[in-house]
């Protein structure tokens, strides 16, 4: 049986655990397909490097979407939304 797989994946606050980053990625791949776009909200200083380096490493490519997307008391802030792709 195929596994579904979604067109958008939404998250937060889901990136600060290095533990978690394993099986947060091992879902991304399972339930994404090669248009799928995930966003997630981090906080880039309690997100390490280490993670984006998975996400690359699994077949992802990811950016940081621009301050101006976000309301006005997240812009300048350590707060980033992350969009994630399958390469």
């Amino acid at each position: 049986k195929e596994q579904k797989k979604f067109d958008f994946i939404f998250g937060s606050d889901l990136a600060y655990r290095d533990y978690l980053h394993e099986p947060l990625i091992a879902s991304l791949v399972q339930f994404s397909h090669p248009n799928t776009v995930t966003l997630i909200g981090v906080t880039m200083s309690d997100t390490k490097p280490q993670f984006f380096t998975s996400l690359v490493n699994a077949g992802f490519r990811y950016d940081r979407l621009a301050d101006h997307l976000m309301e006005p008391e997240f812009r300048g802030t350590t707060f980033g939304l992350i969009a994630i792709q399958k390469r």
